[in-house]
């Protein structure tokens, strides 16, 4: 067998987009009559179509994936990257001026929280009746309402990288 000289793709993300069901490809039927006679015989092989996911009045929702180049893929991810990287940058330079709203601060500590405990509600637990004895027993919103955002999130850092590591 020779492989042909195409690279694999790998799929972007999927669009719905809803169709006359009547357009749609037929699935072909697989033959009963060359069943357990010889390889393959008798077997029709189905296109590699999406199922429409419900024809309703005739319409139908069909899937949509659009190849993308290895090499945009790795070039969408390491945007990514240094979009994330930037974000942190410009948030790290706001908790250190001290410029971080309340509204901003309970919403930071709640993602670091969610990152670390796994749910919402566990993080807005956490938030407001864990007493924290590194800073005399003094709950994570008291903290951010006494403005002491930057000292709360080095804690909460602190104890991610010692979880991790």
């Amino acid at each position: 067998m020779t492989s042909s000289a195409k690279k694999i793709r790998i799929a972007q993300p999927v669009q719905q987009v809803v169709m006359d069901a009547a357009l749609l490809p037929k699935a072909p039927v697989q033959s009963v009559a060359g069943k357990g006679k010889g390889k393959g015989k008798g077997k029709v092989a189905a296109p590699v179509v999406a199922a429409p996911a419900a024809a309703e009045d005739g319409k139908a929702k069909v899937n949509i994936v659009a190849p993308v180049a290895p090499q945009v893929a790795a070039m969408r991810q390491k945007l990514k990257q240094q979009s994330v990287q930037s974000e942190i940058a410009r948030i790290d330079a706001a908790i250190e001026a001290g410029t971080v709203s309340p509204v901003d601060a309970k919403a930071l500590v709640l993602a670091l929280a969610v990152k670390r405990l796994g749910a919402k509600e566990m993080a807005e637990k956490w938030y407001r009746s864990q007493k924290l004895e590194a800073f005399a027993g003094r709950t994570p919103a008291q903290m951010v309402r006494a403005g002491e955002l930057k000292a709360l999130v080095a804690l909460m850092r602190a104890e991610a990288a010692q979880a991790k590591g």
